[in-house]
């Protein structure tokens, strides 16, 4: 099992294992745009005493979400969690506080409720890719290979233009021994994304596992020059090293 980082973090490095960026994916776009379609029914409404009650409870829970968003941002996870508490309560079929919430509780470690809610954000919306990658993201964490590639699998076929979850994809082959499945995601999600770092460098571990260490010291550099570029000055020496351990057991 892979000691994995959480939801938070924007990109960790296993020695010898594997890079995980497990990143959250709060639809700030469509809540801002929902928040704005309420906030016009109120305000155009010539009849205030007219307004229909279920528009103030969505306008109130958006308002909900989105204070939990801008804490989540902050940190303060736990304080997140009881404003999507309260919009859940208010209207328990609101995706996007589930959604959220589960990103919150996994920040805090509390996986097994992260997992819940990303299952219930699903319930309600059967196509929210990024509830199947986080959730594939947690199941990882939890050393559940067969789930995680599951998720993962399942968020590819409704968007397969995803870089990040073929990378995670990759991650849960090669976690389970399946280093060849594994670089064929990873070169899937170089193909879409020339520019991702993490992904060349767990390809590298999937030729290194491969015996194919030309390559594997090729993907390495290349990591290693792409997170330098990006300022990744860590990522890049954790690259550097493994050049050189490969070159150290000839």
């Amino acid at each position: 099992m892979l000691n994995l980082p959480t939801l938070s973090d924007s990109s960790a490095i296993q020695s010898l294992k594997a890079v995980i960026i497990l990143k959250v994916r709060p639809r700030f776009s469509s809540l801002l745009l929902c928040l704005g379609l309420l906030s016009s029914i109120v305000a155009c409404n010539p009849n205030p005493s007219k307004i229909n009650q279920a528009d103030l409870v969505k306008t109130d829970t958006v308002e909900l979400v989105q204070k939990g968003i801008a804490k989540s941002r902050q940190g303060n996870f736990q304080a997140a969690v009881k404003d999507f508490t309260q919009a859940i309560k208010n209207n328990p079929q609101d995706v996007n506080a589930y959604f959220n919430r589960g990103f919150a509780y996994s920040n805090l470690g509390e996986l097994q409720l992260a997992l819940g809610d990303f299952s219930q954000a699903l319930e309600i919306d059967p196509e929210l890719v990024e509830a199947y990658v986080n959730r594939g993201n947690v199941y990882l964490q939890l050393g559940n290979d067969e789930q995680a590639i599951a998720n993962y699998v399942k968020a590819l076929k409704l968007y397969p233009d995803d870089a990040f979850a073929h990378n995670n994809l990759g991650l849960a082959y090669l976690n389970s021994g399946q280093a060849d499945l594994a670089q064929n995601d990873f070169t899937e999600a170089i193909e879409l994304n020339p520019d991702y770092g993490e992904a060349y460098f767990n390809r590298g571990l999937a030729f290194s596992d491969l015996g194919q260490r030309e390559k594997a010291i090729a993907d390495f550099q290349k990591a290693a020059q792409l997170w330098k570029k990006q300022g990744d000055y860590q990522g890049s020496d954790i690259a550097l090293q493994e050049i050189e351990n490969l070159k150290s057991m000839k």
